[in-house]
């Protein structure tokens, strides 16, 4: 017999949000069943068409017997707060990343959903994409040898759509801009394919924007294991999303693309092709002793699909989910490390981050 549907509160609503709301009403494993956003526009705008509730605050949605799981697409400063009284309130809790700004927030978060028996589900999404997901295994079978350093950089020109208006907007808000907005991206899929990160070096600049958080930045990282990468991210020029491992047996070339945006497709429909991105990606290898890049066949996924149905299912379970939040908070370290780095001058050790 089926699962019944989990009854879901999707809560901040933005750009973003109604990309995973619409996955999450098509998956068949929830039911939309309210809302709430502070501005009543919003919430009059979302809940036509979801066909939902909507609620006044966020303490009458946790109220309600009918809400088993909440979404929050809040901002990042918010997180702590709303996960820590959702778990309170008996409610399962799938955050949008970054986990928080601070790891104290994502301690506290991780320690109130484990108290009251809750999942706390961290929105990583990218490792769940099949390149990423071919070069695990590579790297598992010793096909990459041993894996000398790797490059990443998740950009693109959003940075000049920001206004004082936007949170994104405010170095309180958005620490790092970025590198936490775009970057934790990678920081999280580097340490699942090749451990955890030892320390960071970063440089950051505002070349362009007139915005309180910079719009560049670079970071060096020290794996455990020695690897050392190279964590790119700005908000100022076009959409770049790569991942190149080095190894001493064979090199892999990850390139994620995303469709084409029609002439009048809105931003947050257009998030809803980040599902497709297998569609569009490219992974190649090169090994040692041949002179020619080779073509990886990836069978695509909807990584969108398959971060909220997890989601559904830990619930049903109590399974954990893969992005939990531990792997959530040693991504936001990384970029938290990277934050002190280019403030300082100094290089930064992770584990002195998570001690926060």
């Amino acid at each position: 017999m089926a699962e019944k549907p989990v009854g879901i509160a999707i809560v901040g609503i933005g750009m973003w949000c109604r990309a995973l709301a619409t996955v999450i009403e098509k998956s068949g494993a929830f039911r939309v069943v309210t809302c709430f956003t502070r501005t009543p526009a919003k919430r009059q705008a979302f809940a036509a068409a979801f066909r939902c509730d909507q609620d006044s605050s966020y303490e009458e949605v946790l109220k309600r017997k009918d809400v088993e799981a909440v979404l929050l697409t809040t901002p990042n400063s918010a997180h702590g707060d709303m996960a820590v009284l959702a778990a309170q309130h008996g409610k399962h809790v799938l955050v949008e990343k970054p986990i928080a700004n601070r790891v104290s927030d994502a301690r506290r978060m991780i320690e109130a959903c484990r108290k009251n028996g809750v999942v706390l589900s961290i929105a990583h999404n990218q490792r769940r994409l099949a390149g990423y997901r071919k070069i695990k295994a590579l790297i598992q079978a010793g096909s990459l040898g041993k894996i000398a350093a790797a490059e990443t950089n998740f950009s693109h020109n959003g940075g000049f759509r920001l206004t004082p208006q936007m949170w994104r907007w405010h170095e309180q808000e958005c620490p790092g801009g970025p590198m936490m907005t775009l970057g934790v991206h990678p920081a999280e899929t580097l340490q699942y394919l090749l451990g955890p990160v030892r320390s960071v070096s970063a440089f950051f600049e505002r070349l362009c924007l007139q915005t309180e958080i910079i719009d560049t930045g670079a970071a060096l990282l020290r794996f455990e294991s020695g690897t050392l990468a190279y964590l790119g991210s700005n908000f100022i020029t076009p959409w770049v999303n790569y991942c190149n491992i080095y190894g001493t047996e064979a090199n892999a070339y990850l390139t994620v693309e995303l469709p084409a945006r029609k002439p009048d497709e809105t931003p947050g429909q257009y998030g809803d092709t980040w599902n497709y991105a297998d569609r569009n990606s490219t992974l190649y290898l090169k090994r040692k002793g041949e002179d020619q890049k080779v073509r990886v066949d990836l069978e695509p996924g909807e990584i969108l699909t398959e971060e909220v149905k997890e989601f559904a299912a830990c619930i049903r379970t109590g399974k954990a989910p893969e992005t939990g939040g531990e792997e959530g908070m040693r991504a936001l370290a990384v970029v938290l490390a990277a934050v002190e780095s280019a403030r300082t001058g100094q290089t930064v050790e992770v584990a002195r981050t998570l001690a926060e």
